[in-house]
């Protein structure tokens, strides 16, 4: 079938090492609009770090951020959310106390607040980026699940593999481990890990699912693009799913397409192969 609607990964797909969109793949999605084709950008990223990166671009259909809790226009218009109670985060952050200096919690807002840590965060975990990219809405708070003020976006643990990694058995064996799904974001050449926690049931995957409902298209007519674990329910639900040439080999699949990497315009060569040629 057809491919009507283009789904894309953002950190390690559409941006390359530089943290750029490359000039090939604004030409490459300017030209599948101009065919009619539907862009959706699909990230782990919070709302409003997605949107600074898509300035140079041709704006998408709508932004799926933070693993699919958030559907949203460019425009900020929300159409779906799946955010995670705030009793099921402070389930998980009492699971996780030894944690809780690599913690982070996202909120859907403005300023600061938007990004939530505690006092005592890790210089080792996401507290040095969030000091660089976004100090504006960084908040650092004593104790961080009781100064949860709404229901999150999601949670975040980032840091070290060796450091991060054993958090997900001990998650999954906790009061919270029925209400929340648990999925990485491994970074090898950096050796950073990060665990995004969420909504149960939420994913790439389901959120993409609910707005091609809402468009009335079938995944069959969907090619998406990715390139780390956080992909998988979304590359697995569609017709034409492809993964990048930098993408850990765990995530190739038996028909799957590989593109070229991020620093060699893979999102472009495959918009010339299936949707422009």
């Amino acid at each position: 079938m057809a491919i009507r609607v283009i789904a894309i990964d953002l950190d390690g797909t559409l941006l390359n090492s530089h943290q750029e969109i490359s000039q090939p793949n604004r030409e490459a999605l300017a030209a599948a609009a101009r065919r009619g084709l539907q862009l959706l950008i699909t990230t782990g990223r919070r709302f409003h770090s997605a949107l600074r990166l898509l300035a140079p671009v041709t704006p998408p259909a709508a932004v799926i951020t933070s693993n699919g809790a958030l559907i949203a226009s460019p425009e900020g218009t929300v159409f779906h959310r799946d955010f995670l109670p705030r009793r099921t985060a402070r389930l998980v952050l009492d699971a996780s106390l030894d944690y809780r200096p690599y913690a982070v919690a996202i909120f859907h807002r403005h300023g600061r607040g938007q990004v939530m840590m505690q006092h005592n965060a890790s210089p080792d975990g996401p507290l040095q980026w969030y000091l660089k990219t976004a100090p504006e809405c960084l908040l650092q708070v004593a104790d961080l699940p009781a100064s949860l003020p709404e229901d999150p976006v999601q949670l975040m643990f980032g840091g070290a593999p060796d450091s991060i990694e054993p958090l997900e058995k001990q998650l999954r064996l906790s009061p919270a481990a029925g209400h929340v799904h648990l999925t990485w974001t491994k970074y090898f050449t950096r050796n950073v890990s990060l665990l995004d926690v969420v909504d149960r049931g939420c994913s790439k995957g389901s959120a993409l699912k609910w707005w091609l409902n809402r468009e009335g298209y079938d995944p069959s007519e969907v090619m998406a693009i990715g390139d780390n674990y956080n992909d998988l329910e979304m590359l697995q639900m569609v017709g034409h799913p492809v993964v990048m040439g930098n993408a850990s080999p765990e995530l190739q699949r038996d028909g799957w397409h590989v593109t070229l990497s991020n620093d060699e315009e893979g999102v472009a060569a495959a918009l010339e192969t299936f949707a422009l040629s």
